[in-house]
Parts: C-alpha cells; sequence; structure tokens
C-alpha cells in the first residue's frame, strides 16, 4: 500500500450481535513539527502523535492517539481510539454528548462491565485532550498490551464514507469531496499560532517577543505513595490514572494530618490535591462522618468543581451497580461466594469503601441557595459543602446553630480554593472570617482540629500567606510536575496618532487629563492610539486566525466596549464571524455568565472580553490566546491570566498591550523585565485595627469571647505575621486587638457593639444588634451603598460603595453606567440616594481634589507606635501612622472628543469624601533641591510630579493595585503651622493599612530609582500620564517632568555625581 494510503482496522459489538468488520481507505495528513498524522473518516478523524513516516502499519506504537466523533452539532467529540480501549481500570476514555445528559457512545472493554467515562479534576480550563490519552496508551504499553487489540469500539462510518477528507477546520464549516458541510470545533495547531506570532514580532509596534519553553511532565510519587484501589478504579473510570508529582506530595502531606498549600501555575491540575484526601475520608470507615468545606472566590468555580465531583460520585454509582449486576449473573449470593467473585474478578475493589463514596453528598450552599434547599442540605447530613467567604460570613457562620455538631464538629478538611486572591483589603476580611470558622469549630467540639488546603497561584510568600489567613503553619508544595506547552509573550505598544481628542486611556484611566498631552522633544504633541481600541483589533484578527482567547480588560465598561468595538471590525469584511465575540463580567446575573460559559466551551464564541472573573480555574475549554490590555499590576495576576490558554504540549501566546501609566512604560523600555518578572509577596493583614474591630462583634455574636484563652491569641499577631525584615517595627503587638476590643465597648467616638459579661468573664454582642449585616468583605468599611435612582421613574441604576462615594456622586456629576450616561440633579444625604436623568451629550466630569495629612504623634493607647526611619541613599526615610483627609474642591466638565474644558465650578466649602487612618511612607526633600535646583513656583508640582509616578510604580514592588497607595505632598509655609522642609507622602488607602507602605519602606530606594529611570527613558518632554501626570491627580502635576527629575536625582544623591 503507498505511502500515502494506509488501511486501519476496527471492530465494532451491538447489544450481544456478532463483531463486525469494518475496513476503511483514509487519507494521511502529516504534520512534520508535531510528528502527527491525521487519520480522516468523513465524520470522523483520529490524530497519532509519533507515527513514523511510512505510516502507521502493523508493529507501529504511536506515543498518543485518539479519535474525534463529529456530534449532532457537527462539533467533534472526542472518543476512544483502538490505543485507548485497553485495561479495565487503566482505560481513559472521552464520551461525548454534553453535560445535560444527551445519548452518549460508552468504550466497553473486556466483557462489557466496565464503562468508561471522562473527567478533568484540576482548574484547568484549558485541559487538553491529548494528555488524557497519552496516559491512557502509556499505561497500556506497560502492560505490553497490543497497539491495536481485539475490543468493543465506538462505532465507525461506514466504508463508503471514509472516502472524505475535509480540509482544516477551526470552527466555520467543513468541506469534503463529497460537497456535505459541518461545524466543528476550533482546532488551531502549533503552525497557526506561531505563523500569528511571526506577524505580530514583524510589526513595529511589537516592544519584545520572548518563546517560554515547554515543560515536561513529572509524575514521581513520594516514597510509600499510593492511591487507596477503590477510589483510583473510580477516578480511572473519569479518565485520570496517574498523579504529577505536585499533586501526590500534597495528598501525602494532607493525609499525615498537615495543612497544605499547593502554589503552583494555573492549569498543573491543582484540585485534584483535594478531592483525593476529602473522598478518601469519606470513604473510610473510621472517619466516615468527615465533613469538607471547600471555599472558592467565585460562585461559578464552586459550581464548576461541584459539577466534577459529582462525576467522581456517578462513576461510583455506575461502577457499583455493575458489580452488583455481574455478581446476580454469577448466581450464588452466599457471603462466602461474594467475596472469592471479588478477590477473583475486582481485587483491588473494597465494596464498602465504594459504597460510601457512591453514597456521598455535596451540594453548594450560597447566595444563589434558596432556604428549602439550605434546610434540605442540613437535614440530610450533606458533607461536602461548596460554597465562598461571604456566605460562610453572611450565612454559615451566624446561622450556626442551624447546623449543629454533626457538621461543624465533624469537619476534616477546609479547602481554600485561589488563595492568592485573598489579598489587601479583602483579604484581611477573610482572615477575620477563618479564625471566626476555627473559633466555631471548637465551641461544637474542642478536639476538633480541621486542617487547610489551599491552592494558590504562584507567589513568593505561600507559607507565610497562608499563616496569616489560616493560623496553620503548612506544608508547601511548589514545584509543578505538570507539562505545559510553549508560550510566546508579546508586549506591545499602540503606535503614535495625530494629536486631537482624548484617548481610551485617558477618558477611562486619566479624567483630570482631559486637555492634556504629552510632547515630544521638538514639542509638538504625542498621543498614542487607545490600547482599547488596539485591543479590539487584535482581537479581530484572532478571530479571523481561527485562534480562540480570552481578553483581560480593568473594568466592566470596557469590557462592553472592547467587545462592542471588535464586533464591528468583523462586521465590515467577516460579518459571519461578528457573532463570535462577546463579553462577560460580574455584572451579568448566573444564567448569562454560565451560557456565555458554555458558549466558549463549545466553540460558538471564539473571543470573550473579560474583567478578572474568567482570571482563575472556571472551566472555558481549551483557549490558545490571551490578551491583557494593561500591562496586569503584578507577577501572579499576569501569570494566571497567561495560563488560561495553551494547551499542555501545544504553542500558545500572551499579548500583553501597554497603556499610558508609568507602570506599562517602565516594562515597555525593558520589556525582557516582564518577561522574566518574579511573583511577589502576597499582602495581608488580619490585624489591621479597623478591620479586627468589625469582626470582633460578629465574632462575639457567633460564639462569646474569652480573651482569657484561645481567642486573644487568635485575634493577636505574632512576630511570624510581621512582614519580611520588618520584625522590629511594631513591637506593641497587642495594641490592635485591644484597640479593637476597646472601640467596640463603646467610646466617644464609636457606638457600643458589644458588653462585657461581669459573671463569665466574656464579651458578647450587645442585643438587637446585627454586625454581619454591614461587613462587607471585598471593600473598605464605610457605612451603607449609596444609591443612584434614576428621574423620574425612580428605578435604581446603580449601588455605589460608600467609600469615597461623595467623589463619585456630586451635582452636575456625569455617571456611566449600563452604557448609558446620566448627570447627577439632587443628593439625598441623609437616605444616602443620588437622583440623576439620562444625559445624550457626549461629555465627562473630572473633581478637583485635594489631599491633606497629618502625621500622628505616638499614643499607645490608640495603637499608634513610633515612627521607624532609616537612611536610603542620601534620603532619611519615615514608616508611621497618619490621618488622611481627602476633600473634594469642585468639579470641570469636559468635551469627551476634544478635552475641551466646557465649565468649572469651585465650591465655597469643600465636601469631605473620606478621612481615615493609615500608615504611610515619607521623607523630605533636601535642603539642596528646594532651596537652590527647584524654582519655588515650581516645587509644587515637581513633587506632585514625583509622588505620582512613584505610586504609579508600587505595583512592580508589591502585590497591589495602583488604586491601593496614594501619594500627597506637603510643602513649607512660614504663614502656616507645617512642616520645615517639603515633605512627599505614599500611603496605603485601606484603613489601617494592609502592609503596603512597609513593603515600600522595605524597597523605598529601588522606587526612586525606577521612577527615575522611567522619566529618563519616556519620550515626552515635560511630562505625560506615562510618567508625572499619572493617576487620578495627574493634572496637578502639571508639565514638570524636569523639576522630578532633578527631585528624584536629589533623593538618590546622583546629583552629587553630576
Amino acid at each position: 500500500m503507498s505511502g500515502e494510503r494506509v488501511t486501519l482496522w476496527a471492530k465494532r459489538r451491538a447489544q450481544g450481535a456478532a463483531t463486525e468488520r469494518l475496513r476503511g481507505e483514509v487519507a494521511r495528513d502529516r504534520d512534520e513539527h508535531a510528528h502527527k498524522t491525521i487519520f480522516y473518516y468523513g465524520d470522523s478523524y483520529e490524530r497519532v502523535y509519533g507515527c513514523s513516516s511510512a505510516g502507521a502499519g502493523a508493529g507501529t506504537e504511536p506515543r498518543m492517539r485518539y479519535t474525534h466523533i463529529l456530534g449532532a452539532n457537527g462539533a467533534p467529540q472526542p472518543r476512544a481510539s483502538p490505543a485507548a480501549s485497553i485495561a479495565a481500570r487503566e482505560v481513559a476514555t472521552m464520551r461525548g454528548g454534553d453535560d445535560d445528559g444527551d445519548a452518549r457512545s460508552r468504550a466497553r472493554v473486556d466483557d462489557g462491565a466496565t464503562t468508561t467515562r471522562p473527567l478533568s479534576l484540576d482548574d484547568d480550563d484549558d485541559d487538553d485532550d491529548d494528555e488524557i490519552f497519552h496516559i491512557a496508551f502509556e499505561a497500556a504499553k506497560k502492560r505490553k498490551v497490543s497497539a491495536v487489540p481485539d475490543g468493543v469500539l465506538t462505532p465507525r462510518p461506514s466504508a463508503n464514507a471514509c472516502e472524505s477528507t475535509p480540509e482544516t477546520s477551526y470552527g466555520g464549516t467543513t468541506k469534503s469531496t463529497g460537497g456535505k458541510k459541518s461545524k466543528a470545533r476550533v482546532l488551531v495547531e502549533d503552525g497557526d499560532v506561531r505563523a500569528f506570532v511571526s506577524n505580530m514580532s514583524a510589526k513595529p509596534q511589537c516592544v519584545g517577543v520572548k518563546w517560554l519553553d515547554r515543560r515536561e511532565e513529572d509524575n514521581t510519587s513520594p516514597p510509600d505513595f499510593e492511591v487507596d484501589g477503590t477510589l483510583a478504579a473510580v477516578l480511572a473510570r473519569c479518565g485520570t490514572t496517574r498523579l504529577y508529582s505536585h499533586q501526590s506530595a500534597a495528598i501525602k502531606a494532607a493525609r499525615s494530618g498537615r495543612s497544605v498549600v499547593v502554589s503552583t501555575p494555573t492549569a498543573s491540575g491543582k484540585s485534584i490535591c483535594y478531592v483525593v484526601p476529602i473522598f478518601e475520608a469519606i470513604m473510610d470507615e473510621r472517619s466516615k462522618q468527615s465533613k469538607a468545606l471547600l471555599m472558592f472566590p467565585l460562585k461559578a468555580l464552586a459550581n464548576d468543581q461541584l459539577h466534577k465531583m459529582r462525576r467522581v460520585v456517578q462513576a461510583a454509582q455506575e461502577f457499583k451497580y455493575e458489580i452488583d449486576e455481574r455478581m446476580k449473573k454469577h448466581g450464588d449470593a452466599t457471603a462466602k461466594a461474594k467475596k472469592e467473585f471479588m478477590k477473583l474478578n475486582f481485587p483491588d475493589i473494597d465494596m464498602k469503601r465504594l459504597e460510601r463514596l457512591a453514597d456521598a453528598k455535596l451540594a453548594v450552599c450560597d447566595g444563589d441557595t434558596d432556604e428549602a434547599a439550605k434546610k434540605q442540605i442540613k437535614s440530610q447530613g450533606t458533607q461536602i459543602i461548596l460554597t465562598n467567604p461571604d456566605s460562610l460570613h453572611h450565612a454559615m457562620l451566624p446561622g450556626h446553630r442551624t447546623w449543629g455538631k454533626k457538621f461543624w464538629g465533624s469537619l476534616r478538611y477546609i479547602v481554600l480554593d485561589e488563595a492568592h486572591t485573598h489579598t489587601g483589603v479583602s483579604g484581611s476580611h477573610v482572615a477575620n472570617v477563618l479564625r471566626r470558622l476555627l473559633r466555631v469549630c471548637a465551641s461544637w467540639d474542642p478536639t476538633t482540629r480541621p486542617e487547610f488546603i489551599c491552592t494558590s497561584a504562584t507567589i513568593s510568600n505561600p507559607v507565610q500567606h497562608i499563616r496569616r489567613l489560616t493560623t496553620r503553619t503548612p506544608v508547601c508544595v511548589d514545584i509543578s510536575g505538570a507539562p505545559s506547552g510553549e508560550k510566546a509573550m508579546i508586549l506591545w505598544q499602540p503606535p503614535e496618532s495625530e494629536a486631537g481628542g482624548m484617548s481610551a486611556a485617558t477618558w477611562f484611566q486619566q479624567p483630570n487629563l482631559a486637555s492634556l498631552s504629552g510632547e515630544d522633544a521638538s514639542g509638538t504633541q504625542r498621543q498614542r492610539r487607545s490600547p482599547y481600541a488596539e485591543a479590539a483589533d487584535i482581537v479581530a484578527d484572532l478571530v479571523r486566525s481561527k485562534i480562540r482567547c480570552l481578553v483581560f480588560v480593568s473594568a466592566r465598561t470596557l469590557a462592553e466596549t472592547v467587545s462592542r468595538d471588535a464586533k464591528a471590525n468583523l462586521a465590515k469584511k467577516n460579518p459571519e464571524l461578528a457573532s463570535k465575540v462577546d463579553s462577560y463580567r460580574a455584572g451579568y446575573n448566573q444564567i448569562e455568565r454560565r451560557k456565555l460559559e458554555r458558549r466558549l466551551q463549545n466553540g460558538e464564541i471564539s473571543a470573550l472580553v473579560c474583567t478578572s472573573a474568567l482570571e482563575m480555574g472556571i472551566d472555558v475549554g481549551s483557549l490558545d490566546a490571551t490578551v491583557h490590555v494593561g500591562v496586569p499590576e503584578t507577577a501572579s495576576a499576569m501569570w494566571q491570566q497567561a495560563g488560561r490558554a495553551g494547551r499542555r504540549r501545544g504553542a500558545s501566546v500572551a499579548i500583553v498591550i501597554a497603556c499610558e501609566r508609568p507602570l506599562d512604560y517602565h516594562y515597555v523600555t525593558r520589556p525582557g523585565e516582564l518577561f522574566e518578572r518574579q511573583s511577589e509577596e502576597a499582602l495581608v493583614d488580619p490585624h489591621n485595627s479597623a478591620i479586627l474591630e468589625i469582626h470582633l462583634p460578629c465574632a462575639a455574636k457567633e460564639v462569646a469571647l474569652d480573651l482569657r484563652g484561645d481567642d486573644a491569641v487568635m485575634f493577636t499577631a505574632s512576630r511570624d505575621d510581621a512582614a519580611p525584615g520588618m520584625t522590629s517595627i511594631a513591637p506593641n503587638f497587642k495594641a490592635p486587638l485591644h484597640l479593637a476590643i476597646k472601640r467596640a465597648l463603646g467610646s466617644s467616638t464609636s457606638a457600643r457593639t458589644c458588653v462585657f459579661n461581669k459573671t463569665t468573664k466574656t464579651i458578647e454582642c450587645a442585643p438587637n444588634v446585627y454586625p454581619h449585616r454591614s461587613v462587607m468583605l471585598r471593600g473598605v468599611q464605610s457605612g451603607e451603598a449609596w444609591k443612584l435612582l434614576e428621574s423620574p421613574s425612580g428605578s435604581l441604576v446603580e449601588e455605589i460603595e460608600g467609600h469615597r462615594a461623595l467623589a463619585r456622586l456630586y451635582v452636575g456629576c456625569v455617571f456611566i453606567a449600563r452604557r448609558k450616561a446620566f448627570i447627577v440633579q439632587r443628593l439625598d444625604i441623609e437616605n444616602r440616594i443620588a437622583h440623576a436623568a439620562p444625559y445624550e451629550k457626549f461629555e465627562t466630569t473630572q473633581t478637583r481634589e485635594r489631599t491633606e495629612v497629618e502625621v500622628l504623634a505616638p499614643d499607645p493607647e490608640q495603637g499608634v507606635g513610633e515612627l521607624v526611619s532609616k537612611n536610603c541613599a542620601a534620603t532619611r526615610v519615615h514608616l508611621g501612622d497618619i490621618v488622611v483627609s481627602e476633600k473634594v474642591l469642585g468639579y470641570a466638565r469636559s468635551d469627551h472628543k476634544t478635552g475641551k474644558l466646557l465649565h468649572e465650578e469651585i465650591w465655597k466649602t469643600p465636601v469631605i469624601a473620606a478621612q481615615y487612618r493609615t500608615r504611610a511612607v515619607f521623607f523630605n526633600l533636601p535642603d539642596e533641591v528646594v532651596n537652590r535646583r527647584v524654582a519655588a513656583d515650581a516645587l509644587r508640582e515637581a513633587t506632585n510630579g514625583v509622588a505620582n509616578v512613584c505610586g504609579g510604580l508600587v505595583a512592580s514592588i508589591a502585590m497591589c493595585d495602583t488604586r491601593d497607595v496614594a501619594g500627597a505632598t506637603q510643602l513649607p509655609n512660614p504663614n502656616e503651622t507645617g512642616p520645615a522642609a517639603a515633605r512627599i507622602f505614599l500611603y496605603d488607602t485601606t484603613p489601617g493599612g494592609i502592609g503596603i507602605a512597609e513593603k515600600v519602606f522595605e524597597n523605598c530606594e529601588e522606587l526612586w530609582r525606577r521612577a527615575l529611570e522611567t522619566l529618563k527613558s519616556c519620550g515626552c518632554a515635560s511630562g505625560c500620564p506615562s510618567c508625572v501626570q499619572a493617576g487620578r491627580r495627574g493634572r496637578d502635576a502639571g508639565f514638570a517632568k524636569r523639576d522630578s527629575k532633578i527631585v528624584l536625582d536629589g533623593l538618590l544623591g546622583t546629583w552629587l555625581a553630576a
């Protein structure tokens, strides 16, 4: 037979009928790079990896082989190939149909008793089918089974259908020689991604490209480790036949009674690290009443994992049923006969353990669960509860008595999925919620000690971070054994455009710069094309190239905008592709989000524009590209987002589009640093007095606080919780707890929420006080939210968080919401309501603000410690507590298209938008700079420029958002009491601080150096949003770039060398 034609034999068995043979002449399409042969069967095709160029004849042992059957909708449905249908408990077979129970073909082995079914047990949205079949085939080779064994296979088409050879299809229509058309799922080969990368890298907007090497898999297990035989058989039926090295290590640590943190990249299969220990505990007779509580940052993640874990339970039920049926056919029902039957046919299976697994009950219990369902969950003794920190705080903990001892007293594992997301203020809240959870468990059974299994993206301090969150010191597993394909990282800078109008970057990120543009060295205006317009064009190109992608933007409005513009781009030349782009954000309801996820999974959508809602492990199928609008502010976020695309043995691409920000410009001039960016430390401060103050009443409401015992230890910081290298900064570790208790018991400035019980010597929540209702885990505590109502209908437009609400809502403000503009007409301060009418004009408003800062003197009674100081280069730097007052002086209205100022109004009485105490780093400018090198009339703009650029670069040294830190300045005023020298502050915008100021203090000199390098390398002549005009107060810096450089030179002492 010629090299272009090969013959394959397949067998088919139908409900006991005799075996019939099919022989088909097939065409071979070889991909030289991947060493892959594709055998087409008309309405199916088989891919074999590692075949010899002479064909796949007898004796050939391909590394990997699997078959796709085109389903009713034309999408390929993976099925077992001959090489995969081997070995009853080691086969890994994919079946077709969707999750709603469509008719499914099933691959059977031996005498038909074993039915296999797939399951992806990891948090890998992009898990490739190749891996599953490779594992199955390798297992088969070890057992020395023939590459094409006899057995029942998925039915193949008739011989006359084997003559058609479709073109390579990517999701449109597939043409065959017979003229038949069918839709097919997107199948992008390495060559397509590489061709796209090659085309992008040839364009002038491409600043840098780096290919990341593929990573080989590691299946090494720890000594004396093996998965329970019964559970292993069930998992094999679900498609999991062996574990990666990090999975085995984590499972062994969890079995030993230790808390565990698995800190490995996206798509490494972290969720199986807790699935196996939980199911093993449920199967164990000694701990058959064990319970597990799984917490996810998003409801979608909880529902996604519930679906996967239910498949394991269903597989156990089916396996048990099949064994029972075979026993019935065996005839002898005596206990001895059953024992002999199991020993002979299923030597590794323990029927009692299998029954416990088949009877396992699991459910999601969150804000979307109705009361009837919650009662049923409690009454039936559900063993595995999947929820989120918000539901735990608002419902489960305050209502813990309705769950009772059977749940809290038997809780063995607490899973904290995506633990790296719990940072900053929300992470500090979650840390206190977890402490309250441990208190509740101990109140029901003092001997109960649940351990934590935490999963996290790669961060530099996983052990310390988990200890701060959970109080447990975990075993750390941070070396991944999962394989990964090659990935191209591209840094893209939008091209310069003609001046005039305001870019999207200015409109969305720099609202105070409506009338400002940068200038180049020649003095002409310099403005770059909107990064969001660039993103829309790139998305359209990806869709045309049949490359599926996720696009990450920073705001909900931007998700809608980029999606709309990409659709418009495609509609001009490829109208049939416009429907393949959509947007996804948190504002959509649950039904809309699930629909979008399903459409992306089955290939109906090729590009989905989203916020960080899809950054985590929601299953969205196999993707080949990610687009990031703006450099992600942390390395962990960048690698987490980029990891959403890429098959384990294929190529993928991540495109980072730079915005006009100092952080982005820093990496534009140093792309190598971006591609080699190391994960930062996750910052969280559970002992922040402002956060502790609102959680203590909640804890007292659940179980009375007894500060003579463990409660004092649980809510008090230890020296191990201090930031690295900062153990000497706060010697009075008990101050935050004492201050929070003092405020909770009532003072002249705070209402009483707790009372002291003199009889029991405990602190209890005050009667008729329900503290849980007023706590927001995801934001800064600042009273009730404001409501924006549309006039005259009175319908709710949006709720605005109370913190800094008066900086967003004021009479005359143009507010963008729900793709429409509204103008605020009236404020009802008492009821916290803003009345607004629809506004048709294309205008924007920006506040005129002033920030006043006061350094607090040491006061042990108020928890204010001594200032901490050190020398950085030529400057003395201080770390301490301050009070920040953010005042709104007025506002300006501008034309959105031209940036022209239309109206400005300064109020007689400023409005205090926010006032709070926090932590800050501050330093005085050298006298040489103030008195000789910078003119007095330029000093204010120069110091503001330094504060702006440094604030914009903090995210490059700390794991935070640029909104988590702000800058302020003070200048000497001979007519008023104030500092004797010019002073710059960089402060934590979270009341009480969450550790960002400490991180800036530790790396202050490096921050100054990066700021100076950014100013020197920026192409503008006098200032732009990429340097001194960064942030919401960018206009305060004017065009004092030259003087800002002089200030930084003075701080670093580099002017001495000059």
